[in-house]
């Protein structure tokens, strides 16, 4: 390529990845961090949820 450089599009970055697939998943990688928060965020919230059910059952239960 003449006045620049050519770069491979089977190249791939530090995290293994090809910029086809990086453009393919798109947004920044700030955004996709928020991304990875929002699910763990998820996750979590759905754990504390399930273990406060599971302690409001077990306590109903020795009431009975």
């Amino acid at each position: 390529m003449i006045g620049g450089q050519s770069e491979d599009s089977c190249e791939k970055s530090e995290t293994g990845e090809t910029p086809q697939k990086r453009k393919r998943r798109g947004g920044s990688p700030a955004a996709r961090g928020k991304r990875s928060l929002a699910r763990k965020s998820t996750a979590v919230s759905q754990v504390i949820h399930t273990s406060s059910f599971i302690l409001f059952v077990h306590l109903s239960m020795e009431l009975i």
